[in-house]
């Protein structure tokens, strides 16, 4: 508080002098100034002093020079920075002078130059050696080239030598890459010194390439030898018998679960836009050049990585479906996060599209694939998963059967709307001939998109009405509909809670564990004296969040975030989702399913009929006309005699005529009667399509109206 009090002050008390700062003036005073100012709380004038250096025309290396070369400014200057983050008008300058000042310090480090004079001042004095070390330590993985290099040329000096070769362990983690990726090109002396920094390293992803060499019949006995006692210091007791296949399949894994030991530092580019970008390097090995870089963006670099991984072990073993579902899922990632960029990727089979290699492997693949993306909670990836098991699984090839996990199962119940309806979609379009563990949630799904799933549902369980009522509002805040409740979990349950997107249990902490089994994610509501034992509870459930009852809508909306439901569905998604649904009803319903109960799904078709119209409205119908229970012939018979327009009418009296014909007749005498008391009324081509439903029936009932002509008249 006083700090900004003495800003507001200092500020007048500038405005009021109005100083101007000269264009001669330079930009080490500007810096100087700049801290002075901003420590000293004279906001306009190191807002001032903060733009000019800005303005000044310094490149990010030069800034970071200059803030360097000036010791009495290294502790000062992160102070006035923080403090001038907290000032409204100085937080903007603060944060570019900082970013440009890092990016600088990036920048120099990774100086082709600059390395190249570290590495020749190891022929230097102890503080020159000192100096070099530390430079090349700050380059870390751009000094390895450089620094491999110096060790092929005869005319290196020894003391050169001998400091890169003390110094190459020291770069740690971001020389592993480079360094496994020259280890095979190099000549044996030298794979012996880059094998031994590895193995110093300590970092397990060098474990490919150390088994490689050990196996590789060109390598001398000095080089294997060493390479197994690397791996040996890399946590592998019994290196002969590593699977080499397996073990690239591991490391795509790990580059698809993007596991940070795997990257270096980013290196920083200009977007073009005064903003920058984050890459970082994929290496290659040039006979002719050595050791080589291509930059990718970092979020292409993880998938980039993963397919290279996943095609080396695919050489390895052709037949190893787990390498082919990493190949797979790195190809499905890419895709969605490369979008429309043109990017140049160092890719193998690049020339397929990523849904080539999800179809041709079969739905045993595309089920390992989907179980990755659940792990990974990838929801894009379960989709491009579930539409290739659309495409090729089948009643006997959509489950796994073997495994200790099946793949539909669990997306049945992943958090996000759209894998549940995708998931539910590709099973009802392959028509298992089994139940399964999940089956129960298919039905449910399908109905809620039937209704498009624009509203997200919530069941809600447990307290009192007052605290219900108060969850129900809550829910409605944050794009939720009311469904299922009860005053118990077990009330909510018999009401029906599969087509819920949300449980809500109100202090029912015994019902949390059975709940998390319906595939939805759960919040659970208690008071302040239950929070720590529900929290403790919970810890390590999958989608199952804890509030306090007084909690805001703020964290309402953070917890069910946290679940990673994904976003609302557009209109044009839910009305995809509402046309495919009912397609895959109609082919169920035809094709009698033992299975799958479509009978389950008529009172979200009656709903759907009910609150729809025009083409929409007899795509339902027509769905319903195909299910043969007394509801679903009942709701269409309802639905056409009450209907406004009339060839709307007689669309929806044709498709009950169909129902009868195909089921019998399955209305009741009160509908009976009110159908005949509708065709006493109907005159024209709304009389006769009434009659074929009459005729339909054939109930042998008189019609007392419409004997006369051909008009009814």
């Amino acid at each position: 508080m006083h700090m900004r009090i003495r800003f507001a002050a200092a500020s007048l008390l500038v405005a009021a002098l109005n100083l101007p700062i000269s264009a001669d003036t330079a930009p080490s005073t500007l810096l100087e100034d700049f801290v002075h100012y901003a420590l000293t709380a004279q906001v306009e004038m190191a807002d001032a002093n903060g733009q000019a250096l800005l303005d000044s025309g310094l490149t990010p290396e030069e800034l970071a020079e200059l803030v360097d070369g000036l010791p009495t400014l290294r502790d000062r200057l992160p102070v006035a920075i923080r403090w001038a983050r907290e000032v409204p008008s100085l937080s903007s300058i603060a944060g570019k002078l900082e970013s440009r000042i890092e990016r600088g310090r990036l920048d120099l480090a990774q100086s082709p130059k600059r390395i190249a004079e570290a590495i020749d001042m190891l022929d230097g004095g102890r503080r020159a050696r000192t100096l070099a070390r530390a430079r090349l330590i700050e380059a870390g993985q751009y000094a390895v080239p450089p620094m491999l290099r110096s060790l092929q040329e005869l005319q290196t000096p020894a003391e050169i030598s001998l400091g890169v070769r003390n110094i190459l362990p020291e770069l740690g983690r971001e020389a592993v890459l480079p360094l496994t990726t020259a280890l095979p090109g190099l000549p044996a002396d030298q794979q012996v010194v880059v094998i031994n920094a590895l193995a110093d390293i300590g970092y397990p992803h060098a474990g490919t390439v150390l088994v490689a060499i050990a196996r590789d019949d060109t390598s001398t006995e000095v080089v294997s030898a060493a390479a197994m006692r690397a791996l040996r210091l890399l946590g592998w007791e019994t290196p002969g018998a590593i699977d080499l296949a397996d073990l690239h399949v591991q490391l795509a894994t790990d580059y698809l679960d993007e596991m940070e030991h795997l990257r270096a530092r980013p290196t920083l580019i200009d977007d073009g836009a005064g903003g920058t970008l984050e890459m970082q390097n994929i290496w290659q090995w040039d006979t002719h050049h050595g050791l080589r870089s291509h930059l990718v963006p970092t979020d292409l670099y993880w998938p980039t990585m993963a397919i290279r991984e996943a095609n080396l072990a695919s050489d390895l073993a052709a037949d190893g479906a787990a390498a082919k579902a990493a190949f797979v899922a790195g190809n499905l990632r890419l895709e969605n996060r490369l979008g429309d960029r043109d990017v140049n990727l160092p890719l193998p089979q690049a020339e397929r599209s990523p849904a080539f290699h999800a179809t041709i492997h079969g739905p045993a693949v595309a089920r390992d694939v989907l179980l990755m993306a659940i792990d990974q909670g990838d929801a894009s990836m379960a989709r491009d998963a579930l539409a290739a098991l659309s495409r090729t699984a089948g009643p006997r090839t959509l489950l796994d059967g073997l495994g200790d996990r099946e793949a539909v199962t669990e997306a049945l119940a992943f958090p996000d709307q759209r894998v549940r309806y995708d998931a539910a979609l590709v099973v009802a379009k392959a028509m298992p001939d089994q139940a399964f563990p999940g089956i129960g949630r298919v039905m449910p799904l399908l109905g809620s998109a039937i209704r498009g799933g624009g509203m997200k549902r919530a069941a809600i369980a447990g307290g009192d009405g007052a605290g219900r009522s108060a969850a129900a509002a809550t829910l409605e805040q944050v794009g939720y509909t009311t469904g299922a409740e009860g005053d118990s979990w077990a009330d909510a349950k018999t009401n029906g809670v599969g087509d819920s997107d949300l449980i809500v249990l109100v202090s029912e902490m015994d019902a949390v564990a059975d709940a998390s089994t319906m595939g939805v994610p759960v919040l659970l509501i208690v008071s302040d004296r239950e929070l720590n034992e529900a929290r403790a509870m919970t810890t390590g459930m999958t989608a199952v969040g804890v509030l306090r009852a007084d909690a805001g809508v703020d964290a309402w909306d953070a917890v069910i975030g946290s679940f990673g439901m994904g976003q609302p569905l557009s209109e044009s998604e839910q009305r995809a989702y509402t046309s495919d649904a009912l397609a895959a009803l109609r082919d169920l319903a035809l094709s009698d399913v033992d299975s799958l109960n479509v009978n389950s799904a008529v009172p979200d078709l009656t709903i759907a009929l009910d609150t729809s119209s025009g083409p929409q409205q007899l795509v339902v119908a027509e769905t319903l006309s195909v299910i043969g229970t007394a509801d679903a012939q009942g709701t269409l018979l309802d639905a056409a005699m009450k209907a406004g327009d009339e060839w709307q009418q007689i669309s929806l009296l044709d498709l009950t005529a169909a129902s009868v014909r195909r089921f019998g007749d399955l209305v009741s005498s009160r509908q009976a009667d009110d159908l005949h008391k509708f065709v006493d009324s109907a005159r024209g081509d709304v009389a006769d399509a009434a009659a074929r439903v009459v005729g339909a029936l054939d109930r042998r009932q008189p019609v007392s109206a419409g004997m006369g002509g051909a008009n009814g008249s």
